[in-house]
């Protein structure tokens, strides 16, 4: 390229992007020992470098940001199933409770029966119907165990 040619370039780009920037244009270029031209390659490809890395650091905050709402979520899953741990041990421990009187009343009607039962046996055995009254009693128990 002849002087003329390179006057014209720079007078091209000077109008192009301005006195500002050509001047930085030019002491980067000199600063490199380098053309105009390759200096505005590295600068841009300097530039679109770091278009790449602010887009991956952008990509990488919003992973961050979706992990540590995954991480926050599974916090509160982790407290709603302790929760309803606590809950069921508690279901348990009244169910516990709730079989243990079942069974005390249970066993409370029995003895309450036999008493009855003792008592009803003293009076039948008395009674000059005893023999019908046995004879009826046990014609209704075998009643129960075929029916």
């Amino acid at each position: 390229m002849n002087h003329n040619e390179k006057s014209h370039s720079k007078v091209v780009v000077h109008a192009r992007i301005g006195r500002e920037a050509y001047e930085a244009l030019e002491a980067y270029a000199n600063r490199k020992g380098c053309s105009l031209t390759h200096a505005l390659r590295e600068l841009l490809r300097d530039l679109k470098q770091r278009e790449l890395e602010d887009g991956s650091a952008s990509r990488l905050e919003a992973i961050s940001r979706s992990l540590l709402g995954i991480a926050e979520q599974q916090a509160r899953h982790a407290s709603r199933i302790e929760a309803l741990v606590a809950i069921l041990r508690k279901v348990e421990e009244g169910q516990e409770a709730r079989e243990a009187q079942i069974l005390e009343t249970l066993a409370t009607v029995l003895g309450l029966d036999q008493l009855a039962y003792a008592h009803l046996l003293g009076i039948v055995e008395s009674s000059p119907r005893a023999a019908d009254i046995t004879a009826s009693a046990q014609a209704k128990i075998r009643a129960l165990q075929n029916g």
